[in-house]
């Protein structure tokens, strides 16, 4: 035992690391900063259950007074960091009960660790990364040896539920391991009746409550969520993607180098591979997310464990060239680690730093209009006590069907003609604000409107990215101030 606390203490230390380190844009939309405005939550297809979680830690440091601007901020991640470091243990001994020797679980346990992705997400507060955590800690009392199996199996139940509550999708994967457990299960209907039903059931009853409960009338989520993504096909209104992207580029993107040593693991040499459960599971979320419309990388962040698995065999297989294969495979991650967490994308958090820091003195709370794309900011979490109001452009789904087919939302109507919008629209409004935050090429393609309008330049413009991941998006951000206030 004593190795492996010593190993828990290096893991943490490592992802406390990550919450220093990762300082950019991916997703603000998390549950630090839930944006109860989108359609998703007025229609009750999100459980409670994890920003409860983090409005208790929240409620804690009110209660202890230690909710500054910085502990409220990082507080949360730090716990879901933690919560990781937890879960790359239990992924080590997946590894060494599912490996064939301990190099092989070495190996794989290190092309998991270096994953950049990993990294990049383990201490945002998206629901993704709680599953993922979470996903990987049940696993520790799946019987993947079958009816030689002799620990507990409910905790990875009662556990897989609770991921299956945070995010529906996850129920993909814990449908594989579970016909797997009942197929090699001595007596499958006593395990139902035993075991999967008296786990299963008060952790959903209870759940449902508290959503309930929080959305002020009976409902339950998981059922919601379902029928709306899956049923209705729902999920397009967030964006569509071919089927294939998820092979050509979401995968790709998210394993970098380790795709090329999963593959050969898999195909190469049976004495170095170990079961092939995580692949089917793998494969089967993979095929069924593919025949879904809207696709983001993030969704693929609960499989690149079970993808690394596999990574291990290849390795092994190198001899005299492994260390130099592993090396190599290290350096790369850590290459797009520091790019991804430090220059790529870093203005919507640089931008409010440097706004706060600035306007910080006997001025009061701010009011900000932040117009630039989609939850492009974080909300109140990270401004905390400095903001009275933050002014985004709306972009949300159009659930209930109350545009025109050809009407277009907010954010698009401000992108398609600039000028027309804030002559129309923010013209009404602009004087409620502070600042004003926006990327540098749409700020001059409208800079007469702002600067007749007593708006100008402020502070010095705003580093966001070098590789923009849309066409809304510029290199600089622009701070605006109104009439030199």
């Amino acid at each position: 035992m004593r190795p492996l606390f010593r190993l828990l203490a290096k893991l943490v230390v490592f992802r406390c690391i990550s919450v220093y380190l990762v300082s950019s844009w991916f997703l603000t939309i998390s549950s630090t900063a839930p944006v109860i405005s989108l359609g998703e939550w007025r229609h009750s297809l999100r459980s409670f259950f994890h920003p409860a979680i983090i409005a208790l830690i929240l409620k804690l440091l009110n209660l202890l007074s230690l909710d500054s601007q910085i502990l409220v901020y990082h507080v949360p991640r730090l716990a879901h960091a933690l919560l990781f470091a937890l879960a790359d243990l239990s992924f080590y001994k997946i590894c060494l009960r599912l490996c064939k020797t301990q190099g092989i679980a070495d190996n794989s346990f290190l092309a998991y660790l270096s994953s950049w992705f990993v990294f990049y997400c383990s201490p945002r507060t998206l629901s993704n990364s709680l599953e993922t955590s979470l996903t990987l800690i049940a696993l520790n009392w799946f019987p993947f040896e079958g009816k030689s199996y002799k620990g507990s199996t409910w905790p990875y139940i009662a556990l897989g539920v609770l991921t299956i509550v945070i995010r529906p999708t996850v129920s993909l994967l814990w449908l594989v391991f579970g016909l797997h457990h009942l197929c090699y299960s001595p007596n499958p209907i006593r395990l139902v009746l035993r075991t999967v039903l008296p786990v299963s059931l008060p952790i959903l009853i209870g759940t449902s409550v508290i959503d309930s409960w929080a959305y002020g009338k009976p409902t339950i989520p998981l059922w919601n969520f379902l029928q709306f993504n899956v049923v209705q096909g729902g999920s397009a209104l967030f964006g569509v993607h071919p089927w294939y992207w998820y092979i050509v580029s979401g995968i790709p993107a998210v394993l970098t180098v380790q795709t090329i040593p999963i593959i050969v693991g898999l195909l190469g040499p049976n004495i170095f591979r170990p079961s092939l459960l995580p692949f089917f599971a793998t494969t089967f979320y993979i095929a069924v997310h593919s025949l879904l419309p809207h696709k983001e990388q993030r969704f693929l962040l609960p499989i690149i464990p079970l993808m690394c698995i596999y990574a291990g065999g290849a390795f092994q297989n190198l001899k005299k060239w492994r260390g130099s294969a592993l090396a190599a495979m290290v350096a790369v991650n850590i290459g797009v680690t520091i790019f991804t967490s430090r220059y790529h994308q870093v203005g919507p958090f640089t931008a409010p730093r440097r706004i706060m820091e600035e306007w910080r003195g006997p001025h009061g709370k701010l009011s900000v209009a932040a117009l630039m794309p989609c939850y492009s900011l974080p909300g109140h979490a990270f401004w905390h006590d400095q903001l009275d109001t933050l002014r985004l452009l709306d972009c949300s789904p159009d659930l209930e069907q109350l545009r025109l087919p050809t009407e277009l939302d907010e954010a698009d109507q401000f992108h398609a003609n600039t000028t027309k919008w804030l002559t129309e629209k923010f013209s009404l409004e602009h004087q409620n604000y502070q600042r004003v935050l926006m990327y540098e090429k749409i700020y001059e393609s409208s800079r007469r409107w702002f600067e007749t309008n007593g708006w100008y330049q402020c502070i010095e413009k705003i580093w966001h990215s070098l590789a923009l991941t849309s066409s809304r998006e510029d290199n600089y951000m622009i701070v605006l101030c109104r009439n030199g206030y």
